[in-house]
């Protein structure tokens, strides 16, 4: 395991450029090697093989004459007599510069040959053991194997028989390890069961195939070399233009982390993964800028919010305890109601950070199961709820719902969303507004709540960021409202936790549209 560890490290430690090239190389390498092997084997194979035709074609054509007729039934054919002149033309009439031959009796004995044993040339035969010898007679077709001589050239051996019809016969069986065997009976004239009498052997120097192979061995390792040497380069070249992003990818991120969230790679659009690698991490880093930026103004509102009334209740409180009140009933009274109202604000600033805690530290299992709500109900409750706070600031609230319409939703949440969309439309709406909730059937099984206003409208650079957490569009508005940001973020992933959505439309001056989309529900009979 350590060894492995180790090897795993080693390899983490190499540049992923490298790893590559040498994989291209020993692919690359590999490949042309075995093609390479599987060519020369093939060449070799068949220059071998025609060699070996040749000789026979050549012995065919000398040995083959008219067979002699059938003295008669059941007799048998007799060898002819002359064997010594037979054996000495078949030598004559076969050998060559680059030929050798050899005639021997059934019993391995040389009878004549291109030269006499203990010259140059040495008959192969009387190598092979008595057994061997013996079933050279058993065999139906020529035997041929490749030797290598002392000189480190190679001869091709091919045993033939020679039988009384004076054709070519059957060849022996040698069992020797450099044999290259390929069967290939011999033609015959002889009409009638033939004997054989003679084994003929020749011996051809090979050395023509190895020529023609040195050289098409020369070619194949150059050929690898060449190939193997531009692959490398090739597939360096393009190692280093994919990795290039992911290079620049890296120093990127390096840059982010060390605090500079202003990089970015804006690499070129494409559709490949290294092009919607670069895209998706852009737009993670702008997401994750914007976030931080965020958060950094929602901590240097929410200190200023909080440090404000803290600072109003320390003063309050340090009053009280010292008496410099002087017992006025009605500056208690109203220190009083200061203090509660401050510490209201507090509390619901700390409730939002807590409700959003708790959306996201839901999963699956915690989140509560989906039923059906009758959502006409819900905005009666909440509308009646919230009425008493739109008189006081002389908005008019108006629920539209033609009862009863149902949603696969969770009773409370639905009510915290749609007091959110509600609070904020008062918020933002003037005096003399107007703010209209309705619910109706939706498309394709759902069912949408709106909830508009007659205020003062989203500016356009502002509306695809309502929903994000600790987003404000004005500060200074925004601070005198009490809003935290925290609103709509709430609501939207109430909505999104009960698979619905939710959207924003408006236009400066003329007010906004909130539209929650949730599934249709049905009551149970």
């Amino acid at each position: 395991m350590r060894l492995l560890e180790r090897m795993r490290a080693a390899l983490w430690s190499v540049p992923v450029g490298l790893q590559l090239s040498v994989l291209y190389t020993l692919l690359l390498t590999g490949t042309l090697t075995l093609l390479g092997a599987v060519l020369y084997t093939q060449q070799d194979h068949f220059l071998v093989q025609d060699a070996s035709m040749r000789l026979q074609q050549s012995a065919a054509r000398l040995l083959t004459k008219p067979a002699p007729k059938h003295p008669g039934k059941g007799s048998d054919v007799q060898p002819p007599a002359d064997i010594n002149k037979i054996a000495t033309d078949l030598v004559r009439g076969l050998s060559g510069p680059d030929v050798a031959v050899a005639v021997f009796d059934l019993q391995g004995t040389v009878i004549t040959s291109t030269q006499s044993v203990g010259e140059e040339y040495r008959p192969t035969l009387p190598n092979l053991s008595a057994e061997q010898i013996s079933k050279a007679t058993e065999t139906y077709a020529p035997e041929q194997w490749v030797l290598t001589d002392s000189g480190g050239g190679r001869r091709l051996i091919v045993l033939m028989q020679v039988t009384s019809a004076g054709t070519l016969g059957n060849a022996g069986s040698a069992d020797n390890s450099n044999t290259v065997s390929s069967p290939s009976p011999s033609p015959s004239l002889s009409l009638f069961p033939s004997t054989p009498y003679l084994l003929l052997e020749q011996s051809a120097s090979l050395a023509a195939a190895d020529a023609a192979l040195n050289q098409l061995r020369f070619y194949l390792v150059l050929g690898i070399i060449v190939g193997t040497l531009l692959g490398v380069l090739a597939g360096m070249t393009l190692t280093r233009m994919v990795l290039r992003p992911l290079d620049r990818m890296a120093s990127t991120a390096e840059a982010i982390a060390s605090g500079d969230l202003k990089r970015r790679l804006r690499l070129p659009s494409g559709k490949n993964e290294i092009a919607r690698l670069g895209g998706a991490f852009d737009h993670m880093v702008g997401r994750l800028t914007a976030t931080l930026d965020a958060q950094r103004r929602f901590v240097a509102d929410a200190s200023h919010e909080m440090r404000t009334p803290l600072t109003l209740l320390d003063g309050l409180a340090e009053i009280l305890m010292i008496g410099a009140h002087e017992g006025d009933t009605q500056f208690i009274e109203e220190s009083a109601h200061t203090m509660h109202g401050e510490v209201g604000r507090m509390s619901r600033l700390v409730a939002d950070l807590l409700t959003l805690s708790k959306l996201d530290s839901m999963d699956g299992a915690a989140k509560p199961p989906l039923a059906p709500v009758d959502v006409c109900r819900v905005l009666a409750e909440v509308v009646e709820q919230m009425k008493s706070i739109s008189e006081a600031r002389h908005v008019r609230l108006v629920l539209e719902c033609a009862c009863p319409l149902w949603a696969m939703s969770e009773t409370d949440r639905l009510k915290q969303v749609v007091l959110n969309l509600i609070d904020n439309a008062l918020r933002y709406t003037p005096q003399g507004g107007e703010i209209r909730v309705r619910a109706t059937d939706g498309r394709a099984g759902s069912l949408c709540i709106q909830v508009e206003d007659t205020g003062s409208g989203i500016a356009p650079d502002d509306l695809p960021h309502i929903f994000d957490r600790f987003y404000r569009g004005d500060p200074s508005r925004t601070r005198s409202t009490g809003n935290s940001g925290l609103g709509l973020s709430i609501a939207r992933s109430i909505v999104e936790s009960q698979g619905g959505t939710i959207a924003a439309a408006s236009k400066p001056g003329e007010g906004a549209c909130f539209t929650v989309t949730l599934t249709a529900g049905r009551t149970s009979n």
